[in-house]
């Protein structure tokens, strides 16, 4: 049986009296590591919610080159737009490693928030959210130096899966490769690859069981602030 914590914490959100009838229309799905969810331009048909796992929001250019617009973790949801008309998805989403999400069509959930203004509410506030963070992206990189762009986007990307305590180091729950860090920032891999190999250097991040670790946010912080 499918766990269902984050969907049950969803679901607290609607009427007690169309709980139940909303659940009987979420289905789930398991994704292997890789696999695509949708893509950029298919019809936006539902919402979804992520039980475990990480989901890949990307575009790729022409080019080939891949930028990442933000990863989505468990209690997240995506293809959110559909709730204000967004006839196609803007955006490719992807597996980052075996997840298990949640999906619910467009027309169940326009039809629950019918009468549900503090579901409606809720679901503002979780788009309002996800705006806000974009504004923080594009923030970090608008006209700053690289090495200031990956240290805000490393606090950033941390900040938004768990949270970083001072004094403690903390781990992001998916392999963050340079190849990730450069679709974040729109820069290129090598680039990317000199700037972490500094802050490798000087003990501030790290890899354990191959995942990537920041080992001191303090330090981080000073480095972002003074660059």
């Amino acid at each position: 049986m499918v766990e269902d914590v984050f969907l049950s914490g969803f679901l607290s959100h609607v009427r007690k009296d169309h709980r139940a009838k909303l659940r009987e229309k979420f289905t789930s799905v398991n994704l292997d590591r890789g696999q695509i969810i949708f893509m950029e331009g298919d019809p936006a048909s539902s919402l979804y919610l992520i039980e475990s796992g990480v989901v890949e929001a990307n575009i790729v250019h022409g080019d080939g080159k891949v930028f990442i617009f933000h990863f989505a973790f468990p209690g997240d949801i995506f293809g959110e737009g559909i709730i204000y008309g967004q006839e196609y998805y803007p955006f490719s989403a992807v597996a980052r490693k075996e997840a298990v999400i949640w999906k619910v069509s467009r027309e169940d959930l326009l039809a629950s928030l019918e009468g549900d203004p503090g579901f409606m509410a809720f679901l503002l506030g979780e788009i309002g959210r996800k705006l806000d963070a974009s504004y923080v992206k594009a923030r970090c990189i608008a006209g700053e130096r690289v090495e200031k762009r990956v240290a805000c986007i490393l606090l950033k990307t941390f900040d938004q899966e768990s949270g970083i305590y001072r004094g403690c180091s903390e781990r992001l729950d998916t392999p963050l490769a340079n190849r990730d860090i450069s679709g974040l920032i729109g820069s290129t891999e090598e680039t990317v690859s000199r700037v972490m190999s500094k802050l490798k250097k000087e003990g501030i991040v790290g890899v354990e069981d191959k995942r990537l670790v920041v080992l001191d946010r303090d330090a981080l912080m000073g480095y972002f602030d003074s660059m």
